[in-house]
């Protein structure tokens, strides 16, 4: 079973630690990471760095068997998606946390080379934020939450999300498969809440009856860009 490298955790913990103009938004999926994001960065001017593009984009070549195993076994796999989905859940989850650190230290060395003045505005990637709170201050994250309810029925309805469910429905036993698919996401969206409180997260519940750009502006505010 994969374990989090505290060796990476350290060294991404020395750059990235010394930026207190990198902020975080967090939560599980369907939360509206990518929106409020989007908002945030065109209204405050502030650059945008979606985490799961450079996950599964522009990380990839830079993932190594030696430095990086959990990414690595997960990204080489045949069908990556089948084989991460078919994992028993402690082995998922300790999949996810060894993963965390890795992608922190990928992003830690990316930014080393760039200007550490200029404010940067990071989008999700995180499952462990247990992990991400011992490489930056909590105090520069906020996390999204928002009910099962709507969790579920964005990814039953939306159509962002249909291809997702069009892989699950390729696979033997389609309903049963999809339903293991929602309680794992809802499990890990669980985790993510539950890491965000202990770590002293902001955390955020999207109710439905205010608006994108009142979510964000309280966001904003709580971390003062």
């Amino acid at each position: 079973m994969f374990e989090a490298n505290q060796e990476l955790i350290v060294k991404a913990r020395e750059i990235l630690f010394q930026r207190p103009n990198i902020f975080w938004i967090i939560g599980g999926a369907c939360a509206g990471k990518s929106t409020v994001s989007r908002l945030l960065s065109e209204t405050k001017g502030i650059a945008r760095y979606d985490m799961d593009e450079h996950i599964f984009g522009g990380y990839m070549p830079l993932y190594t068997p030696e430095r990086h195993p959990a990414s690595t076994a997960w990204f080489t796999a045949p069908n990556p998606f089948v084989w991460a989905f078919s994992l028993p859940w402690e082995e998922f989850n300790a999949l996810n946390r060894a993963a965390n650190a890795e992608y922190l230290d990928l992003l830690a060395g990316e930014l080393a080379q760039q200007d550490d003045h200029q404010p940067l505005l990071i989008e999700g990637g995180i499952t462990h934020p247990s992990i991400l709170a011992q490489v930056i201050s909590p105090a520069q994250t906020v996390c999204l939450e928002i009910s099962e309810e709507k969790r579920v029925s964005t990814w039953e309805n939306s159509a962002e999300r249909a291809e997702m469910k069009s892989w699950v429905y390729a696979l033997t036993d389609p309903e049963q498969q999809w339903q293991r698919f929602l309680d794992l996401d809802q499990e890990m969206s669980q985790i993510i809440v539950n890491e965000s409180r202990a770590e002293g997260i902001k955390i955020v519940f999207r109710e439905e009856y205010v608006s994108v750009d009142a979510l964000a502006n309280g966001i904003a505010a709580y971390l003062g860009i």
